[in-house]
């Protein structure tokens, strides 16, 4: 179905009114123009500013106005929602008239886009500084095209700009605010270039190295092992998992007393963080102090045969608990 402004839906279990229609063409910067060049202005979506009226049942509700971008969620009102909507228009005719009558707040109608550009390694901050320079020479209204235009002043090639706010490992990153109200033939025109940012590579590399400490690499280990466990049979080396798991928890609520195990790693590594080299090699060194209390002849063997499976799961797992760390 056609949906207009003016018509009647249903959303979300809610009846809800079409209060406008706002018409989006493609802009150099969406993937499918990349893909296709032929793309560029024709329609590329629809947003519906909507208002509630009341829920399938007859329940008033508050009917403040938001937005919709896809159109298959909205369904048409059947026999017994018109009746619904009718007798609410019919016996509650005051709340209805002033539901009808509220002014849409533009707020309400403000779109935030997000967007990145690829940039050379290292250059990213420099770059975004100067950026930030151009974008507060734009005028009150502006559209991409002009802010490609500024931006050519710049090193950066705005033909990788795409609006995702993570697309490179390299970029800078940005959002851009618009109004409904300023959409003029398909065009959207924004008011606000904001939420500046940048990323390197290199940095977030360096910067996670620090997230990896003595406790990221009690995790490692534990990883390690449950990857062990499960392609080898090594009940010696599933006994050392269980403790291992059991001194997880009082080596991270730094409670030793209940885990010897714990308080042995405490002691031996040092309070620093890690490269992935040195952990692999404290990884090794921990796993021989307890060969002898575990029986580990058969894991330490696997490590020092199988080197280089050894050095691959140990990395995989190094990573995925430095990504963990990372996040808390």
């Amino acid at each position: 179905m056609e949906i207009k402004k003016g018509d009647w839906v249903l959303y979300d279990d809610k009846i809800s009114q079409i209060i406008d229609v706002y018409f989006i063409n493609y802009e150099k910067f969406d993937s499918e123009v990349k893909v296709d060049e032929t793309n560029y202005g024709k329609l590329k979506c629809k947003y519906y500013l909507i208002r509630d009226l009341c829920t399938i049942e007859g329940k008033l509700v508050s009917g403040k106005p938001y937005i919709v971008f896809i159109e298959s969620f909205f369904e048409t009102l059947e026999e017994e929602d018109l009746q619904v909507l009718e007798k609410i228009k019919k016996e509650k005719k005051e709340k209805y008239a002033e539901w009808e009558s509220r002014e849409v707040n533009a707020k309400t109608k403000e779109v935030e886009l997000y967007f990145s550009v690829e940039v050379k390694p290292k250059e990213g901050a420099n770059i975004l500084k100067h950026f930030k320079k151009i974008c507060k020479q734009l005028p009150s209204l502006f559209s991409f095209a002009e802010l490609v235009e500024k931006a050519s002043q710049l090193d950066i090639d705005m033909t990788t700009c795409v609006d995702d706010y993570q697309a490179y490992d390299n970029q800078i990153s940005f959002t851009l605010k618009f109004n409904l109200d300023d959409i003029k033939d398909g065009v959207v025109y924004y008011h606000k270039v904001c939420e500046f940012d940048y990323t390197d590579a290199e940095e977030d590399a360096k910067l996670l190295e620090n997230f990896f400490t003595y406790e990221s690499l009690f995790i490692s280990i534990v990883l390690f092992l449950n990857r062990y466990t499960s392609e080898e049979t090594d009940e010696n080396a599933q006994t050392f998992k269980a403790d291992m798991k059991t001194a997880t928890t009082a080596l991270m609520n730094k409670k030793l007393k209940n885990s010897e195990l714990a308080k042995l790693y405490y002691d031996f590594v040092p309070k620093k963080t890690f490269t992935k080299e040195e952990s692999f090699d404290l990884f090794k060194q921990f796993i021989d102090m307890n060969k002898q209390k575990y029986n580990l002849e058969k894991l330490c063997q696997t490590i020092e045969e199988k080197h280089d499976w050894s050095v691959e799961v140990y990395n995989l797992s190094y990573d995925y608990a430095k990504e963990m760390f990372s996040l808390v």
